[in-house]
């Protein structure tokens, strides 16, 4: 029986060492494809300019962030009609509070709030949209702040190419390298824009939206459904049924548009948790509906690489609680392949960044090469919630969305977790030297460091420094 389970084991370590060798080589094939391709000219077109709905979902958010949204929205240089909503799931006492800041800047903006929060976000985008009749619909979060010329530069190709589902701008983030918790969160997102996202545009590839920074055709979001509450990643949802029916997608590259990141640990955390579960759900409900649509196998398989994604972080916690495990019971034979791969699955991740680095900041990336070791180590900070929320969606259990906390709240965490798992790793490593086992030790000593510094982390760690103050409540114009 023993030598079943240490074979069992050794097998369930080598799939999870493979998935991961197989998803860092995903990277590099991607930065690869960003730097061989050229890029593709985006249309535009002269006009007529249609109206515009700006969709602003907020919920229980701080009202210095509202307003300073609101007035992001209303310096649009769009030339044709815009709508501003600011679609309300708070509370009656912080509704009252936004009321009055949609009321201090009409007309042009108006204050839709709902009783009941049925359906989150995707509830509140739908609501929102059956109380206009505009084409076009654009999405920001309330941490964001579109610059004027952002409006009319996303909606240009969707003039020029009826075939357009939507838009998609990038997401800048100044102020990053301030601390290690905004090199990290800066390296992680620069490596989804600049590269896997840049990379599918130009192969022409299905493109997942990212909830905000974007604008939508109507006519894509009522043909593929609408927006749907099955899954927490209600924009990867909605562009996977959109473009499964035949429609198209595109990355605005120079279309930057600034943003905050969570503030802290706890924060980040929770959002990168609803991210991978709402990401699991898709491909637990969608994946069928990709694999049936008269798509090329090549968009298939691109779609299909985004949602694995959500498996990275689960399998990165199979390897910490297995590594010493079946290194103690000689059962590393059915890992061997993880030898070979998972140094060039590394290396290729580590070009990944570097390819983003120089995309971005061409004058400047060699100075924030400190943000690549910061994205090598935060998954270790991640590795508890997330693999916890993926196997929630793996079961099918439903949870409300948990919106990420502004400021600097929701850092309350006590990271008792983490501090087992630190501790576990740590008496691995002395099994390991105990028993001899001396191949084993080099990376069991990384995990143990590993583990220790993100418990640590997870208690000690500062707020990230936001890029600019917030405004305050009162307009620069009172």
């Amino acid at each position: 029986m023993t030598a079943g389970l240490t074979a069992l084991a050794g097998a369930v370590y080598g799939a999870a060492g493979l998935l991961l060798a197989v998803l860092g080589l995903h990277a590099l094939v991607l930065a690869t494809v960003r730097t061989l391709l050229p890029r593709r000219d985006l249309p535009a077109a002269p006009g007529p300019w249609p109206a515009v709905v700006v969709q602003l979902p907020v919920y229980e958010e701080p009202p210095a962030l509202i307003a300073r949204v609101l007035d992001a929205a209303l310096a649009s240089d769009y030339p044709g009609r815009v709508e501003i909503q600011l679609l309300d799931d708070s509370s009656v006492a912080s509704r009252r509070v936004n009321a009055a800041l949609c009321a201090e800047r009409r007309p042009g903006v108006r204050h839709l709030p709902r009783d009941a929060r049925e359906g989150y976000k995707a509830g509140a985008l739908a609501y929102g949209l059956a109380q206009t009749d505009a084409p076009l619909a654009a999405v920001f979060d309330v941490d964001f702040r579109p610059s004027p010329p952002t409006l009319r530069a996303l909606v240009g190709p969707l003039l020029a190419d009826e075939g357009l589902a939507f838009v998609q701008g990038r997401w800048t983030h100044p102020g990053a390298d301030r601390t290690w918790l905004g090199r990290a969160q800066a390296a992680v997102l620069d490596l989804h824009f600049a590269v896997e996202q840049t990379a599918r545009d130009r192969a022409g590839l299905p493109l997942p939206f990212n909830g905000t920074a974007g604008v939508w055709r109507r006519a894509a979001i009522d043909d593929a459904g609408g927006w749907k509450a099955d899954t927490l990643a209600e924009d990867a949802d909605l562009a996977l049924r959109a473009q499964a029916r035949g429609w198209r997608a595109r990355l605005a590259e120079d279309v930057a548009v600034p943003a905050d990141f969570p503030e802290t640990v706890g924060a980040w955390r929770r959002q990168q948790a609803r991210w991978a579960k709402g990401l699991a759900e898709v491909a637990r409900l969608r994946l069928g509906t990709l694999w049936r649509a008269p798509l090329p196998m090549r968009a298939k398989l691109a779609f299909t690489g985004h949602l694995a994604l959500s498996l990275s972080l689960p399998s990165l916690l199979v390897l910490l609680l297995l590594h010493p495990v079946v290194s103690a019971l000689g059962g590393m034979g059915a890992a061997a392949v993880l030898a070979g791969l998972g140094p060039v699955a590394l290396v290729g991740l580590i070009g990944a960044h570097v390819v983003a680095l120089q995309a971005l900041h061409p004058a400047s990336w060699r100075g924030r090469l400190l943000r690549i070791p910061a994205a090598l180590a935060a998954p270790i900070v991640l590795v508890v919630p997330v693999a916890r929320a993926f196997g929630e969606a793996v079961v099918g259990r439903r949870t409300p969305f948990a919106r990420t906390p502004k400021g600097a709240s929701g850092g309350g965490e006590g990271g008792g977790t983490e501090v087992a798992l630190a501790v576990y790793s740590a008496a691995g490593l002395a099994v390991l030297v105990a028993l001899g086992a001396w191949g084993a030790v080099p990376f069991q000593t990384l995990l143990a460091v590993a583990t220790a510094a993100a418990a640590w982390a997870i208690r000690r760690t500062p707020p990230v420094a936001r890029a600019e103050p917030v405004p305050s409540l009162t307009r620069a114009a009172a």
